[in-house]
């Protein structure tokens, strides 16, 4: 996973609120991803058009935060996200370079 890859959610997921949490889930599995706001945010951002920098710079500047923080922040959710095969990272989404 790289700052140029592009995520995008897989098909067949939801993110709906509960009570005062926000679960992600697809109605054919059984596994549920508990959402806080960040997270929430990522995954509304995971179209397959904005690159993992694109978000970190949005999110680092909505919550003030250095884009390092943020980096850290976005990267652990998408490994949360990819584990869960909620999202696909950069295969057939992102342009590749050799190098």
């Amino acid at each position: 996973m790289n700052l140029q890859d592009k995520p995008q959610q897989k098909p067949g997921y939801r993110l709906e609120a509960l009570d005062d949490e926000l679960l992600l889930y697809h109605p054919g599995r059984t596994a549920i991803i508990y959402c806080n706001a960040t997270a929430s945010l990522v995954w509304q951002l995971c179209d397959g058009n904005r690159t993992i920098g694109e978000m970190i710079d949005l999110l680092s500047a909505a919550y003030e935060q250095p884009a390092e923080v943020i980096k850290a922040d976005v990267f652990s959710v998408l490994e949360e996200f990819c584990r869960h095969g909620a999202v696909q990272i950069g295969q057939n989404n992102a342009t590749r370079k050799s190098g």
